[in-house]
């Protein structure tokens, strides 16, 4: 069985939920710490990526909370009922902390445990770029990164995924599609993380989308980074629950040349000169999921940044050199929300 990051997300929340109704701990929702720096956006209904745009401003990609229209959603899986609104949005928050909607009514698709829909908005060379992850054909813009202009916010294009993963099945395994990350090189080439397919591919105007590398073992990737020698560094949620099973590879001129290993579901990563962050959503011990870090990732190891963050998924940096988290992404007990928080430096 194939665990793209949507799947995961659905088991992580799940175990945490089990331990708590069948008494083995309280329930994480309840064992919250403090939060590892200052607060900048709370009550966000699964916030997931987050970016700064050429102004400054942050932009943060909400998935939302469903709606009142009842679906039912056939995936690997099987079929899944969910419930789904048009609650969906991109805000902008500025340096003084207002936060305007600069897209709203995306579709948000809300089961019980885990919401998809929206997984990232960055700005790139005068576009605002989405990455949408909503689990299958016959939703809007599954599994698609879609082009918008950015300053009307009208659509310019949608690269939709999953039919090419119908018409080649890059990694051989089952038919699945979850798109969560995209970084441009310096010749304008866009790479795209495809979890599902366990494929980072590439993708231009010309030669449309083709396949960088794959990794038919399951390692579910997650994030890429591009340096400013365009090397690439893509991060792996890892295969399954497996505690270390998560992991960090370094690709130069099409070659492999070094693997961080030993992580904990990695969602995300950022590349800051010589520095490479990781966020890992959640660290397991004896009673399953608890909360997730920050490190910074060396041959020799990760080095904690900040800890005790609840379901962490998504790091930036400012223009000031602050570093940025989104928190909450899964919901770990009903009515849990999330936000974004200043790490402590």
């Amino acid at each position: 069985m194939k665990t793209s990051v949507n799947n995961f997300l659905k088991l992580a929340a799940g175990a945490a939920l089990a331990i708590s109704a069948f008494g083995i701990g309280p329930a994480l929702a309840q064992d919250a710490p403090p939060l590892p720096g200052e607060l900048v956006l709370g009550d966000l209904s699964t916030p997931r990526g987050i970016s700064f745009n050429a102004d400054g401003n942050l932009l943060v990609a909400i998935t939302g909370n469903g709606g009142d229209f009842a679906l039912t959603m056939k995936g690997p899986e099987g079929e899944t009922v969910v419930n789904v609104g048009l609650s969906g949005e991109v805000l902008s928050v500025a340096a003084d902390g207002t936060s305007t909607p600069i897209v709203q009514g995306l579709p948000s698709f809300a089961a019980e445990t885990e919401t998809i829909g929206l997984y990232r908005a960055i700005e790139h060379e005068g576009s605002l770029w989405l990455v949408v992850s909503s689990g299958g054909p016959g939703q809007y813009w599954a599994d698609s990164v879609v082009e918008l202009d950015g300053e009307t916010k009208m659509l310019k294009q949608v690269i939709p995924f999953y039919p090419y993963e119908v018409a080649n099945n890059p990694d051989g395994n089952e038919i699945d599609s979850n798109v969560t990350d995209i970084a441009w090189d310096s010749d304008g080439t866009m790479y795209v993380t495809d979890a599902g397919a366990n494929t980072l591919f590439s993708w231009t105007e010309e030669a449309g989308i083709e396949v960088v590398a794959t990794w038919p073992e399951n390692s579910v990737p997650t994030s890429v980074e591009v340096a400013e020698n365009d090397d690439l560094y893509v991060g792996f949620l890892g295969e399954g629950l497996a505690p270390g099973a998560a992991k960090i590879e370094h690709w130069s001129n099409g070659e492999l040349v070094e693997t961080f290993e030993g992580l904990n579901t990695v969602t995300d990563i950022l590349l800051d000169g010589e520095i490479l962050y990781a966020v890992e959503l959640v660290l397991f011990g004896e009673q399953g999921p608890g909360p997730g870090r920050v490190v910074t990732v060396t041959a020799d190891g990760a080095t904690p940044v900040a800890e005790g963050l609840m379901a962490p998924f998504a790091i930036a940096k400012s223009p000031d050199g602050e570093l940025y988290v989104s928190y909450g992404t899964i919901a770990f007990a009903p009515g849990m929300t999330g936000g974004v928080v200043k790490l402590a430096q």
